[in-house]
């Protein structure tokens, strides 16, 4: 089979079956692209699938590596092989997986960006809540810090999602997989005053689901957030909302709404909660994903050890 041939029918079974975003349908093509480039060049241009073995595959990868590509690069391009030619071997396409025992260099774990209490108070307090606009970033931001949700989560929220009642929030998370998420406190107020602002929704409504559900009876589907012309919001607009506040309230590397994802799942930790638990909220798969926020509560520990263990330092 062709090298491009391939990778459609691959591209086609992420999309399908898989239910990948958009932007990791995209991050694997150029992998891939990219790799196939590397063996046209290195041998002909209509090599085919099962020519390509373990050494093309190491070829290509320390070639990235002798061109100043980093480790974290080095080993994304890895992985995109690695599932290409798993399921190439799956369905029959080659016989052998060249891909098979191939190692990769170890990648440097980032610790996630995130903003302390103070900043998160401070961000909270600046948008004007006397307009619709006001009321609608605040909101955003409220849910964001207060349910952790991805950027593609809450610009795909509707209406319906919301049950004031119960106080949860649906989402549809990766691989289109939902969860349930605890509305409530802030972020709750928050929504209510936009909802009410921008649709006349009676406060009464949020208070009785059925009562919700008849207001909104026929628009359920309705977009939660709306952007220009009373169309769902971007999330390019929902990252520059985030940007505007954040970028007032804090000194930090990164501004996007991820900070405010890492920054929810760091304070959850910090303050004594269950790591299986925030990783049920995160909609992470691996729990050795969530462990990464861990690393505030090791400073705390140390703390709260050296304050109160009589072996420790002088108490």
């Amino acid at each position: 089979m062709l090298l491009y041939k391939a990778l459609k029918k691959y591209l086609v079974y992420l999309a399908i079956e898989r239910s990948v975003s958009d932007q990791t349908l995209r991050a694997y093509q150029g992998d891939i692209a990219q790799f196939f480039e590397f063996i046209e060049s290195e041998y002909s241009e209509d090599v085919s699938l099962k020519k390509i073995d373990y050494l093309a595959v190491k070829s290509f990868l320390a070639n990235l590596l002798k061109n100043g590509y980093s480790k974290n690069s080095v080993s994304r391009k890895s992985a995109s092989l690695k599932s290409l030619f798993f399921f190439c071997k799956q369905r029959g396409f080659i016989e052998h997986n060249p891909t098979i025992g191939l190692q990769t260099p170890k990648i440097d774990k980032e610790l996630p960006v995130f903003a302390n209490l103070q900043a998160i108070e401070k961000m909270m307090e600046l948008p004007d809540m006397t307009n619709r606009k006001g009321l609608r970033d605040k909101a955003i931001l409220e849910i964001l810090y207060g349910t952790g949700m991805r950027l593609s989560e809450i610009a795909g929220c509707n209406v319906q999602s919301c049950d004031f009642t119960k106080g949860i929030i649906r989402v549809l998370g990766k691989r289109r997989k939902e969860r349930l998420l605890p509305l409530s406190g802030k972020a709750s107020q928050s929504l209510k005053l936009y909802l009410q602002d921008t649709h006349n929704l009676p406060r009464s409504a949020c208070e009785n689901r059925q009562l919700f559900l008849d207001f909104f009876k026929g628009n359920l589907r309705k977009p939660l957030f709306l952007g220009r012309e009373n169309r769902r919001i971007s999330k390019r607009t929902i990252q520059r909302i985030v940007r505007k506040y954040l970028t007032n309230a804090a000194n930090l590397s990164q501004m996007s709404p991820h900070v405010l994802r890492h920054s929810f799942a760091t304070h959850l930790l910090d303050a004594g909660a269950d790591l299986r638990a925030v990783q049920e909220l995160l909609g992470h798969v691996n729990l050795s994903t969530t462990q990464i926020y861990t690393h505030v509560t090791t400073d705390k520990l140390r703390r709260v050890y050296d304050k109160a263990h009589p072996r420790a330092l002088d108490n």
